[in-house]
């Protein structure tokens, strides 16, 4: 599986390509920091909206909403309103930052019927016909009862996460519902230190609604002075009428599968050759070959190997390549995890970075190639393995190596794509 990291320094550069043909992305924090979430949450609707497209992002965690607390609005209505009450979604929204915010709104007990209206589906029609982008901030679990099905998806935690947890599982199902998975959201491109553990749950409301109120209970209003009480009344697109104006002309050609009730159990994994060598430790990544190649050849001088990885980011049209470097390979994650280590010993690397990858594809190069000639095409080529032979890149699966697959027949050099083992294949 692939997954993008998109560090928070980098997200103007990254997310506008990267969701340039979305109307609908779900933001799913998998991290116990809320608060370093929200903040992520919000750094990716600024860098949306950069351009002047237009973008909304709608607070949908409704247990403990924190989005207006990072920029310091509380307003009393939200999206909870506006699907129950009928508030008018131009009224809830808020202009923050070129962003048109819209909180949670007041306290619900109805939340599930929230999440299953058919209105999300109209709302992502209304937004692809006007070429804007609903972000939608929410957890796993309630994604997989939103009645919409999102054009993407972008997991927010800053040291990555694990799919084995919990978190990860409940991604791993939005997946196979047909939502791609657009990229990590993290602090960094590597960690600075290991994955601290999650914090705990909030502490449980000490009150509730009533059972039977004439309207819930709303959280305090204070918006504060900067944020006009006019200022998105104007943007006919979050209103009532426009969603059932514009729904029949969206979703036509571009409405997705509905979900099916039960997911199909995915067919049972190929058992692993015992001699394969898929994990590999990602160390850096740049925008530039020859500063890649630099810390692949300091590898290489302390007896590691290294996979220097053209990978392109973004969409087809406006994709951007980064040169991963990574260092290695390895049999099993512990032992990539003690390969780290070493390379932390020698010093080529930060104490605390590196991310352990499973990334078992590599070309191998047919003919006596040299090497010192495909760099200069652009292909960092490696010499590994007994016997000896040119390799490229360490890829997380095949459509991954596209890219330098297609450069090599450029360069008229025959090869072949193939899992990394101890032995020649």
């Amino acid at each position: 599986m692939t997954v993008r990291p998109l560090p928070r320094s980098r997200l103007d550069a990254l997310v506008p390509s990267l969701v340039a043909e979305q109307a609908l992305v779900a933001l799913v924090p998998a991290t116990g920091d809320r608060k370093w979430a929200a903040a992520a949450a919000w750094d990716v609707a600024r860098a949306a909206a950069q351009g002047g497209r237009r973008v909304a992002l709608v607070d949908l965690w409704l247990e403990d909403p924190t989005l207006h607390e990072v920029v310091g609005v509380t307003p009393s209505e939200g999206i909870v309103d506006a699907f129950e009450y009928d508030v008018s979604l131009t009224k809830a929204a808020h202009e923050v930052d070129h962003v048109f915010f819209i909180a949670a709104g007041t306290a619900t007990t109805h939340a599930g019927e929230l999440f299953a209206s058919e209105r999300w589906r109209r709302l992502q029609g209304g937004f692809r016909v006007e070429g804007a982008l609903l972000l939608l901030y929410l957890s796993a679990g309630a994604l997989a009862r939103l009645s919409a099905v999102p054009d993407g998806l972008l997991v927010l935690s800053p040291d990555g996460y694990e799919p084995e947890s919990s978190i990860g599982q409940g991604i791993t199902a939005a997946m196979e519902r047909g939502i791609p998975l657009l990229g990590v959201v993290r602090e960094r491109w590597t960690p600075v230190a290991p994955a601290a553990p999650a914090a705990a749950s909030p502490p449980p409301r000490s009150s509730g609604p009533s059972p039977h109120p004439a309207r819930r209970r709303t959280r305090p209003a204070v918006v504060v002075a900067t944020v006009a009480a006019g200022a998105v009344g104007g943007w006919a697109l979050f209103a009532r009428g426009a969603e059932h104006a514009r729904a029949p002309a969206a979703l036509a050609p571009a409405a997705k599968p509905a979900a099916p009730t039960a997911a199909r159990p995915a067919p049972p994994p190929a058992p692993p050759r015992t001699d394969t060598l898929p994990w590999t430790v990602q160390l850096v990544a740049y925008a530039t070959l020859d500063r890649a190649l630099v810390a692949g050849d300091r590898l290489a001088a302390a007896g590691i190997t290294p996979f220097v990885t053209p990978v392109a980011i973004g969409g087809r049209r406006s994709a951007t390549v980064w040169y991963r470097v990574l260092a290695g390979a390895y049999a099993t994650r512990d032992s990539a995890l003690a390969g780290r280590a070493a390379v932390w010993a020698h010093g080529l690397a930060a104490r605390g970075r590196g991310d352990v990858l499973r990334a078992p594809y590599s070309l191998r190069l047919a003919g006596d190639t040299d090497a010192d000639n495909l760099r200069a095409h652009g292909i960092p080529a490696v010499r590994w393995g007994a016997p000896p032979q040119l390799w490229v890149g360490a890829f997380e699966n095949p459509e991954q190596a596209s890219l330098t697959a297609g450069r090599l027949r450029t360069a008229g050099v025959r090869a072949a794509l193939v899992t990394r083992v101890r032995t020649r294949p």
